[in-house]
């Protein structure tokens, strides 16, 4: 149904994003999944423009009759620094990556962040797979449990991956 895989420079995003929804829009998903395809892109997005301090930005969706697999990541400074710059100390970044799931905003400690935490129930109650990568962290979210793994390397940036079957559900439910 869906194959979009491009690397991007920042400066285009905005563009970029009217251009993905686009090719979704012009497809057909059970109900409440356009909501659920649309809205976490979208917030991945503002999360890239107003956090990451990004030069590129690569996307793929690979959406077919039954499975859905979205990967968005950036060369950013990642979490944990971009938390630091806010004055909001996690001692490494996986306490980020979990800031960032809890929805601890980096705009402000006492403002709440509902992206990646309202993305990480969305893709729960699809019973899909969440993976958030920043710094030398993996977090991964699947069956309601939550896996941490060290990245050798490290990843610079945040990159984010979701895979969930296709299915009806009340997206506005979801998200209360």
């Amino acid at each position: 149904m869906i194959k979009y895989e491009k690397k991007i420079n920042f400066q285009n995003i905005d563009q970029e994003l009217i251009n993905i929804f686009k090719k979704i829009e012009s497809s057909k998903f059970p109900k409440g999944f356009l909501d659920f395809i649309n809205y976490s892109v979208s917030e991945l997005f503002v999360n890239i423009k107003e956090h990451s301090k990004a030069e590129i930005v690569w996307i793929k969706i690979d959406i077919n009759m039954k499975n859905c697999f979205i990967e968005i990541s950036d060369n950013g400074i990642g979490l944990r620094k971009s938390y630091l710059l806010k004055k909001i100390y996690p001692k490494d970044d996986f306490v980020a990556i979990e800031f960032a799931l809890s929805g601890l905003s980096t705009k402000d400690s006492q403002e709440r962040g509902f992206g990646l935490y309202s993305i990480k129930k969305l893709v729960s109650v699809l019973k899909g797979e969440m993976i958030v990568e920043s710094g030398l962290a993996k977090i991964i979210i699947k069956d309601n449990q939550t896996i941490s793994q060290k990245i050798p390397k490290g990843f610079q940036g945040v990159k984010t991956i979701l895979k969930t079957s296709i299915k009806a559900f009340d997206f506005y439910k979801a998200v209360e």
